[in-house]
């Protein structure tokens, strides 16, 4: 298994736009470690990289896309999966990807699609994986999302522009948001969309997490891994 990775990605079955390039781009990164969750192998069969893993019960890609791609990458360790299971195959492979050391996954082809349960499922393993000391992170074409615990700390550049929201995952979250349009220190709870819509107001701005876990959702694109904004961990 990959043990020298910095950081893991997770391909899912969702459509991806924009974002793909996104995705490419990372791939070539020697510090990451990959995975595809069933169906979302189809992007890597499609663009000729081999994941470093697959994980799957094969309803989204089906038994002849799975022989193609054995022929396609031989090498390939495929895990595959009984249908009838207490998991997702997306978080089997968020689990396959702790398993090489990665403390940060981006998730991508997560979202949308015809699968609002799924949506809604992959944003519960982002609180789940947070809760328990990883960085997860949702990209899509027109926003970013980090699922982030207590102790961590996002900080964006004077750069910025636009729009961020935040989110309280847990019933109860308290954080510090500062430089921002609208600044708040308090608590965020889950019934309530008051963190929805701030903006950048030329000085950066930072969301500081001190007890829960909450969601920081940043509306553009993620070009790469150095236009990720910086993250401290403090505990």
């Amino acid at each position: 298994m990959k043990k020298d990775a910095k950081y893991g990605i997770l391909v899912g079955a969702a459509p991806l736009g924009a974002e793909s390039k996104t995705l490419l781009n990372i791939l070539q990164n020697k510090d990451c470690v990959s995975a595809a969750a069933d169906g979302g192998l189809s992007f890597f069969m499609e663009n000729r990289i081999a994941p470093d893993y697959w994980i799957g019960d094969g309803d989204s890609l089906g038994e002849e896309r799975l022989k193609e791609a054995a022929k396609l990458f031989p090498d390939l360790p495929l895990t595959p999966c009984s249908p009838i299971k207490d998991d997702t195959d997306m978080r089997l492979g968020m689990e396959k990807l702790t398993e090489s050391g990665v403390q940060t996954i981006l998730l991508f082809g997560v979202f949308g699609g015809e699968r609002l349960d799924h949506t809604i499922a992959n944003l519960q393993l982002m609180h789940e994986f947070a809760a328990r000391g990883f960085l997860p992170i949702g990209v899509e074409e027109k926003s970013f999302s980090l699922a982030l615990r207590a102790g961590n700390t996002v900080q964006f550049g004077t750069e910025e522009e636009g729009v961020l929201s935040v989110f309280s995952l847990t019933p109860e979250s308290f954080l510090s948001i500062r430089d921002l349009f609208y600044e708040y220190e308090g608590v965020l709870t889950n019934q309530r969309v008051v963190g929805v819509s701030n903006s950048f107001a030329g000085k950066g701005g930072s969301v500081c997490v001190k007890e829960g876990v909450a969601l920081v959702v940043r509306n553009r694109l993620l070009t790469g891994l150095d236009d990720l904004p910086a993250i401290t961990v403090t505990r």
